[in-house]
């Protein structure tokens, strides 16, 4: 293993020894079973971040070939699903959300999703509410922070 994945390993196992590996083993066993050879994981570390492992197949198909596995601090845009299923956002919540951080206005995102202005403040009064914002700036760096 390089110097990175030593302190990567640090961070991780600070919480539970052992765990590390049992990570790495689950996301190469993840890519081996994944018909696409990939498979991702997040994980918290001991001060509260997150970690993303990737495992991805060297070589495709049914041998047992080698897997390559990066770890790295996962970025905000990385954990939106997560995050998303963490404060209980509906489908429709998390479509508006998506179309808030690109940065559309309320009519521009009531255009795209083919619903009205109001009902596009309706969820976002839900989401703001859900994820303990006021504003689409203060979601926007809860959800990317």
């Amino acid at each position: 293993a390089t110097a990175a994945a030593a302190r990567w390993r640090s961070e991780v196992d600070e919480i539970a020894p052992g765990r590390f590996a049992v990570l790495v083993r689950a996301v190469v066993v993840g890519a081996r079973a994944a018909a696409t050879g990939t498979f991702r994981a997040r994980v918290r570390d001991a001060h509260g971040g997150w970690i993303l492992l990737h495992a991805g197949r060297l070589v495709a198909g049914d041998d047992d070939g080698e897997t390559v596995v990066t770890v790295g601090r996962a970025s905000g845009a990385e954990l939106l699903s997560v995050l998303f299923a963490a404060y209980g956002l509906t489908a429709r919540e998390r479509d508006v959300c998506r179309e808030v951080l690109a940065g559309l206005s309320t009519v521009d995102i009531a255009e795209r999703l083919a619903i009205s202005a109001h009902t596009v403040q309706d969820h976002l009064k839900s989401v703001f509410g859900k994820t303990g914002v006021r504003s689409r700036g203060e979601l926007t760096a809860k959800l990317l922070s």
